[in-house]
C-alpha cells in the first residue's frame, strides 16, 4: 500500500488554502481545497492507485483545514500575544537583528527560526493589501505543512517495520486523525514546526543507524541545528541519538570505521550549533526559561504535590477548561485532557465524554505495551528499543521537572510530550504486530476508531 501525497503535493496545498484565505474568504478556501481534494483522488482512482491511506491522509487533512481557517485571530492559541510580539520584531526590521541585545531584550525565550519564518509570511501578506495582523495570523499555514508533513513521515517509519498492512493502515489513521494534530495544525506558534523537526530527526536517526552514510549524518544534523533553532527543547532527542550511535560502536566490536567517528563527529557539531541561542543567553546572563508573566490564574501553588499526582476530584470532566474554573489538578489526567481537547471547553459535551473516554484507553495500552518493550525486538534489533526508552523517560522526566519548577497549569500540558504521541503509536504496533488478534478484536479497534474520528469532527462541527 503507498501513500501518494508527498512534501511537494503538501506544500502546494497549504499554498492553495494560504491564497484562498488571502484573496477570498474561509468557506471559499475550504470549498477551493475541498474541490481539489477530490480531483486528486479522482485522478487516483482512475490510474487504479488510490488507497485507503490516502483516503485517510486526505480527510485528515481537510479537517485540519477546517479548524485553521474558521479558528483565526487569538482562538484556541497557546501565547498568542508573546508571539505576535516576536513577529513583530523582526517584521519591523526587515527579517534582520540590527542589536542582538536588544532584541534578546525584548523575546529573548524564543530562538529565532520559526519568527523569521512567521515573519516572512506575514510581509508576503502584507504585500496583497492584507494588515500585518492578518499576516500574522497567516503563520497558522507553517503549522498546518508542519503537521501534513508528520502524517507524511510517520507513514514512511512504520514502513521501515514488517507490520501487517491492515494493522500499518489503522496505526497511520489513528494518528492522522488524533484530535492533537488538528490543534497543533492552527497554532501560531513554533510547537507544530518543532514537533515536525523533533520526528523527522527521529526518523533521519533510524535510517541513518540503519545505512550509516556521510548523506543521513549530513541531514540529521541540519535537523539538530534547525530544531534546537526553532525551540530547544528541539534537541531532547539527542539522547536517542546517541543511543543508536552507542549500539552502532558496541556492535562494531572495536571494529568501528574511521569514517563513523566523522559522521559523530558531524552530528555532534549539529547539535552544538542548534543550541547556540542558548550560548547567546548565558552570554547576555538571561534565564534558559521566561519568567511568567500574567499566568496567576494558572497558578497550581496551592494543590499539594500529593494532589498533583493523585487527584480525582476534576476526573468526571472530560476537559481541563481553565478558562471557565476547570483547571485540572491531575497532571496525568491533564495529559489525557490536554492531548484532546487542549486547555478549552468543546461542545457538545456527549462527544467530549467519548473522546475522554477512548483518550484514557489510549494512555492505559500505550503504558503497559511501553513496559514490554525490552521483551522483544523492535526493529532488526535492541538498539530502537533502548532509545525509544530513554527518550520517553528524557521527555517524562524534563515534563515532570517543568511543572514541578513552575507550577503552572501550562507547564504540565500534552503539548511539551507531543512527539511521544507517534512514538507510542510505534511501540504498540511492534507489540500489536506479534499478536494473532480475534477478527472480532479487529472489528472492535477499526469501530473505536471511527467512533473517534465522527466524534472529532462533532466538536468541530458544534464549536468552529
Amino acid at each position: 500500500m503507498v501513500l501518494n501525497i508527498n512534501f511537494f503535493v503538501l506544500t502546494i496545498g497549504c499554498l492553495i488554502v494560504a491564497l484562498g484565505k488571502v484573496f477570498f474568504s474561509s468557506l471559499s478556501a475550504l470549498c477551493l481545497m475541498g474541490l481539489l481534494c477530490f480531483i486528486w483522488g479522482a485522478f487516483l482512482f482512475k490510474k487504479r492507485q488510490l488507497s485507503v491511506v490516502d483516503l485517510a491522509y486526505i480527510s485528515a487533512f481537510l479537517m485540519n483545514v477546517w479548524y485553521v481557517l474558521f479558528s483565526f485571530g487569538n482562538v484556541r492559541q497557546y501565547d498568542y500575544y508573546n508571539f505576535l510580539m516576536f513577529s513583530d520584531y523582526l517584521v519591523k526590521n526587515d527579517l534582520f537583528f540590527p542589536h542582538i541585545k536588544e532584541y534578546i531584550s525584548v523575546v529573548y525565550f524564543h530562538p529565532p527560526l520559526w519568527g523569521f519564518l512567521s515573519g516572512a509570511v506575514t510581509k508576503f501578506v502584507m504585500l496583497f493589501g492584507q494588515s500585518q495582523s492578518f499576516g500574522f495570523d497567516c503563520s497558522r499555514f507553517i503549522s498546518l505543512w508542519a503537521v501534513g508533513g508528520i502524517y507524511i513521515l510517520f507513514w514512511r517509519f512504520i514502513n521501515l517495520f514488517d507490520f501487517r498492512p491492515h494493522l500499518k493502515t489503522g496505526l497511520f489513521t489513528l494518528f492522522v486523525f488524533a484530535p492533537i494534530n488538528g490543534i497543533m495544525a492552527n497554532l501560531v506558534n513554533n510547537d507544530a514546526l518543532v514537533y515536525f523537526l523533533m520526528f523527522l530527526g527521529l526518523y533521519v536517526g533510524y535510517l541513518w543507524y540503519q545505512k550509516q552514510t556521510y548523506r543521513l549524518a549530513f541531514i540529521l544534523s541540519g535537523v539538530l541545528f534547525f530544531a534546537g533553532m526553532t525551540k530547544f527543547s528541539g534537541l531532547m532527542i539527542v539522547p536517542y541519538i546517541g543511543v543508536l550511535g552507542l549500539f552502532l560502536i558496541i556492535n562494531a566490536k572495536n571494529k568501528l570505521k574511521k569514517s563513523m567517528w566523522w559522521q559523530f563527529s558531524l552530528i555532534v557539531l549539529g547539535a552544538v550549533l542548534g543550541f547556540s541561542w542558548g550560548i547567546f543567553l548565558i552570554l547576555y546572563n538571561f534565564p534558559m526559561v521566561p519568567p511568567p508573566i500574567n499566568v496567576d490564574f494558572q497558578s497550581m501553588s496551592h494543590f499539594a504535590l500529593k494532589e498533583r499526582l493523585f487527584s480525582l476530584s476534576y476526573v468526571k470532566n472530560p476537559f481541563a477548561d481553565i478558562w471557565h474554573n476547570g483547571i485540572e489538578p491531575n497532571v496525568w489526567l491533564t495529559l489525557v485532557k490536554t492531548s484532546l481537547f487542549g486547555e478549552w471547553g468543546w461542545k457538545p459535551l456527549f462527544f467530549g465524554y467519548v473522546l475522554y473516554g477512548l483518550g484514557l484507553l489510549w494512555a492505559t495500552v500505550s503504558i503497559y505495551t511501553f513496559f514490554l518493550l525490552p521483551t522483544y525486538k523492535f526493529g532488526k534489533d535492541f538498539a530502537l528499543n533502548a532509545a525509544i526508552i530513554v527518550l520517553v523517560f528524557c521527555f517524562f522526566g524534563s515534563w515532570i521537572c517543568f511543572w514541578l519548577e513552575y507550577p503552572y497549569f501550562c507547564s504540565s500540558e500534552f503539548r511539551y510530550t507531543v512527539i511521544l504521541l507517534p512514538i507510542s503509536l510505534l511501540w504498540v504496533g511492534a507489540y500489536l504486530n506479534q499478536k494473532s488478534l480475534p477478527k472480532a478484536i479487529n472489528v472492535l479497534l477499526a469501530g473505536l476508531i471511527g467512533l473517534m474520528i465522527f466524534s472529532r469532527f462533532m466538536l468541530y462541527l458544534n464549536t468552529i
